[in-house]
């Protein structure tokens, strides 16, 4: 009778199939007037109750709450009484039957009689785990929970592997949906993880939407296996009636061999799946020691352009590529490119030092001071005599362009050097042709307003397509030289030319064809109508000094050379 004095069957029945849904969330069901109360079956045991009714429910539970947190419990209930609010939210700390604190989530609602008197209170309590041991999204084991059991196999000298997850595309689904959804993510993606994981795989929250697996004896095998099932099971996640699709890459460090520490593992771990997203593997990268080689080159090389910039950009050179008119072999334009030295790295390429630019993003001043060397060249030429050079191309990375300056900056310094702005051709480079086109053309527009000419690089790869031509406010075109170069294989590849040139010169688009290297290439591509020519065919990339020389001073290329 005691149980009917709380709740009816089949609310009884109701209590029992909620108790049984959650090992983390423990239900209650409380009559106020005698001052009795249920609880799961889950609770009795987790928090060491004397049994499943208790008969001064308030005094039991109210003993087991640390001394510290009582007040806020009990101000929370005197203001269910008092009608202020029917809900009651309340954190605190709990003690468990194994003697140790933990913080819970007490949710509930107060009903009342026609007197107003409280009359029946039910809610769950939810295990918030003990503080910094328990994640409150997941309710996987937190970073440090994953510091402690890696420090525990190194003392006992054990062999394993550490894996770090993290997710690529999380901070869309937060943008697009909110954290709160985010949060429900992250839950969906910890439960898919513990669902399909091998016996003795530890699975760990770490920060932001990274997670980590530990694996005691674990092997190169036994990672990939446990990699290719989890994202067999959570590439496409239903949350909320929306489906989501996660992607992950994850990084590997075996130990005791590549992390005898637990800050080396971390470090390890963390390059390692640095490398799986820049390398875009689909299974888990392990921690090599050229890794680590490669990231002190780096920081080196970050510390040295850093020194370089901030040095009046010592080290940094100009070079120029002519740019051939192929209706008269005259070279008209030039493409300027970035050089830098430094005795610590000899031999260093744009490839491996511009990326450094953009990522620290010292290529934003960087940038700016090749539009002044540039200018400053222009304005110089034109007052020795005749110039020939038209245009000159100067590269713009994603990053500049995010740079509000920029604008004003390069329009001040065409009206300084008194050059007129569509001589100056800014070219988009690939990193350009990420995320929203929108912006993309809202931020080249402004550009186009200044009269300033914008060409657009590497035509025919990755982003660039003949559909971004309708929204990207462009002057010239540069097919890639990839594309180039295929013309001497199948004719399909050929019309594939011709039909982009023949689109651009339609819609009043200069077509420039790059990785010109033979007579070949050069007499299809001049034949499918491409106004501009570039490559090693003609020359390439020279001195300023050479290039004044051979295109400036002396005027011309030969026609000679184009056979015409």
């Amino acid at each position: 009778m005691e149980l009917d004095s709380i709740m009816n069957g089949y609310d009884s029945k109701l209590f029992d199939v909620l108790a049984q849904a959650s090992n983390r969330t423990f239900f209650f069901a409380s009559n106020m007037k005698d001052n009795t109360a249920r609880w799961s079956k889950g609770a009795v045991e987790y928090f060491g109750l004397e049994n499943e009714i208790l008969h001064t429910a308030d005094i039991e539970w109210l003993k087991r709450i640390h001394p510290d947190d009582k007040a806020a419990y009990l101000r929370d209930f005197e203001d269910m009484a008092n009608h202020v609010s029917a809900y009651h939210d309340v954190e605190y700390r709990m003690l468990n039957a194994e003697g140790e604190y933990v913080w819970v989530n007490c949710k509930g609602y107060m009903t009342y009689d026609d007197e107003g008197r409280m009359d029946f209170f039910a809610g769950f309590v939810t295990n918030m785990g003990v503080r910094n041991k328990i994640d409150p999204v997941t309710g996987l084991w937190t970073l440090q929970e994953f510091r402690k059991d890696a420090e525990d196999l190194l003392y006992n000298n054990k062999r394993g592997v550490a894996v770090m997850i993290g997710l690529n595309n999380f901070k869309r689904i937060n943008d697009e949906h909110g954290y709160s959804y985010g949060d429900k993510t992250l839950y969906a993606i910890a439960h898919k993880m513990l669902a399909v994981r091998s016996q003795g795989t530890r699975v760990y929250r770490m920060d932001g939407s990274d997670f980590a697996l530990l694996i005691e004896g674990g092997t190169f095998e036994d990672v990939n296996r446990e990699i290719g099932k989890m994202r067999q099971a959570f590439s496409v996640l239903d949350i909320d009636r929306e489906r989501v699709h996660v992607d992950f890459r994850a990084g590997a460090v075996l130990f005791p061999q590549d992390g005898r520490y637990i800050d080396q593992i971390m470090s390890n771990m963390t390059l390692a799946l640095e490398n799986a997203k820049s390398t875009g593997s689909m299974g888990a990268v392990f921690y090599t020691e050229e890794m680590h080689l490669k990231r002190t080159r780096l920081l080196s090389l970050r510390d040295a352009m850093r020194e370089s910039v901030n040095d009046n950009f010592r080290g940094f050179s100009i070079v120029m590529q002519p740019i051939i008119d192929s209706r008269t072999g005259r070279g008209t334009s030039c493409e300027t490119l970035l050089r830098w030295s430094d005795g610590r790295f000899p031999g260093i390429g744009p490839m491996e030092f511009i990326p450094v630019l953009e990522d620290t993003a010292f290529i934003v001043p960087v940038g700016k001071w090749i539009i002044e060397q540039v200018l400053r060249y222009l304005r110089d030429w034109e007052d020795r005599g005749n110039n020939p050079i038209e245009r000159v191309h100067v590269n713009v990375s994603y990053v500049q362009l995010h740079d509000d300056e920029l604008v004003g900056y390069t329009a001040d310094k065409l009206k300084e050097y008194g050059i007129a702005p569509e001589r100056l051709v800014l070219e988009l480079t690939e990193s350009c042709r990420i995320g929203c086109i929108d912006e993309l053309t809202e931020r080249l527009q402004k550009f186009k307003d200044r009269g300033i000419s914008i060409a657009l690089d590497d035509f025919g790869t990755g982003y660039a397509s003949l559909a971004v031509l309708k929204d990207i406010p462009t002057d010239i075109v540069k097919l890639d030289h990839t594309m180039i170069k295929s013309v001497v294989g199948t004719e399909k590849e050929r019309k594939l030319i011709e039909c982009i040139i023949s689109f651009c010169n339609n819609v009043g688009i200069i077509v420039c064809a790059e990785g010109v290297e033979n007579t070949t290439i050069m007499g299809i591509v001049n034949e499918a109508g491409a106004e501009l020519l570039q490559g090693y065919y003609f020359d390439k990339p020279l001195r300023v000094e050479d290039f004044y020389e051979k295109y400036v001073r002396q005027i011309s290329v030969t026609a000679e050379v184009l056979g015409l």
